[in-house]
């Protein structure tokens, strides 16, 4: 398919906006650009200008395992050629380029921080790009899904006169052969908007399935028992917001007859009675990954199956509902605390007196009913999902190759 290239202190902390200059060169997982974005800025040729045109449309109805083709044009909007032109690509972690052109250097970039692996390019263009001239790669980008795609993003940036490669041409030694831009020779249509970025956004049609799990613990009254709450994505997908607010949220409700004595990071109290809210670390979530929320309860009263129930809810964004997950049943959990008959504690532990593993502990929310205000929601979340397999795509990703940025739409700067 070818298309044309287009808190509080427990919450997580948001990506810093990047500049175009500072993505070019400094963005999140390109240790391969030894110049910062400020020195970019500064060795930029005067008169020079590299700007691509705002025409992409995102791709979907793709699958894993498929191939896609990104193709983008770029002008020379300023009054002087350019030269030692440098072409940056910026894929997400579920693609793959089809080809490993001579001329580029190509790194896996580990995650980093808040961020998602990337796998990315530096391309040394060895041309002179003339003042009004609008140019397109001889050969659209090749891109593979892997087996991980869900939402996925290529980003794309051009720079001149930068020193990303201080010794001259630099060969990543691929086989395929040199990557070029050629000149089109069809005018460029009236009112084309510019911008000095590009993104294209790739939806690939797969799933991410998120799950809970709750713990059975037992103890007398006055002691303390640790029970634990685990987050999951079982995959095959990886899945990412299309904002910079977690991508699973999710309720945990505190069972009648305990107080909370250790908090863990990443949850803090909800509104409702007896509840306290919980957040994945960052907007995406790997496949086969998972994250355990340890909470101190120390039992005032011994209630028989005191039960506080454990649910996802709607987040800061329609993303917030899940819509690549089609497996519900797995959607919410229980912490239960004495279960008649229960024999040893399942994914807790007791202490006399201490809440010994959880962070941030502090005395929480006063016992109520358990599970009151839990907020499940799996009726509204169920309702965003379909029995079929189309995905829909969805936000507007805001910075160029920074990190989790999920896009669906390009950002746009008219010229």
């Amino acid at each position: 398919m070818t298309s044309a290239s287009k808190t509080t202190s427990h919450r997580p902390r948001r990506p810093l906006r990047l500049t175009a200059g500072a993505v070019a060169a400094a963005a999140v997982g390109w240790s391969l650009v030894a110049v910062s974005g400020a020195a970019a800025a500064e060795q930029a040729e005067p008169g020079a200008e590299l700007v691509f045109e705002q025409t992409a449309e995102p791709i979907e109805g793709v699958r894993p395992g498929d191939s896609s083709e990104v193709s983008f044009a770029v002008k020379n909007k300023g009054d002087a050629p350019a030269t030692r032109v440098v072409l940056y690509l910026g894929g997400s972690q579920g693609l793959e380029y089809a080809k490993k052109y001579s001329n580029c250097v190509y790194e896996e970039a580990p995650a980093q921080d808040e961020g998602p692996a990337r796998t990315n390019a530096v391309c040394d263009i060895e041309q002179t790009l003339e003042p009004g001239v609008v140019y397109e790669p001889g050969e659209p980008i090749g891109l593979k899904l892997l087996d991980r795609a869900l939402y996925e993003r290529l980003d794309v940036n051009i720079l001149a006169g930068v020193n990303t490669f201080p010794d001259g041409t630099q060969h990543g030694g691929g086989a395929d052969p040199v990557l070029k831009l050629v000149a089109r020779t069809t005018p460029e249509a009236p009112g084309t908007v510019h911008g000095g970025e590009l993104g294209v956004d790739i939806t690939a049609e797969n799933t991410a399935d998120f799950a809970l799990t709750g713990s059975k613990v037992r103890g007398a009254a006055g002691r303390t028992v640790e029970a634990k709450v685990t987050f999951a994505n079982k995959g095959p997908a990886w899945a990412r917001n299309d904002v910079y607010g977690p991508i699973g949220v999710f309720d945990v409700g505190i069972p009648e007859g305990t107080k909370v004595t250790g908090v863990p990071e990443f949850c803090e109290p909800a509104e409702a009675a007896a509840t306290y809210r919980c957040t994945t670390p960052y907007n995406y979530a790997d496949e086969d990954s998972e994250r355990a929320y340890v909470f101190g309860l120390r039992i005032e009263k011994v209630v028989a199956n005191a039960t506080g129930k454990v649910a996802f809810v709607k987040g800061d964004n329609r993303w917030g509902t899940l819509p690549f997950d089609k497996n519900r049943t797995n959607n919410t959990a229980e912490i239960v605390v004495n279960e008649p008959g229960g024999g040893a504690s399942s994914g807790g532990t007791t202490s006399g007196g201490t809440s010994g593993g959880t962070t941030g502990g502090t005395d929480g929310a006063a016992s109520s009913t358990g599970g009151s205000g839990a907020g499940t929601q799996l009726d509204e979340l169920a309702e965003t999902g379909t029995t079929d397999s189309t995905l829909l795509a969805g936000g507007a990703a805001v910075v160029l190759l920074a990190a989790g940025g999920a896009a669906v739409a390009i950002r746009r700067r008219t010229s």
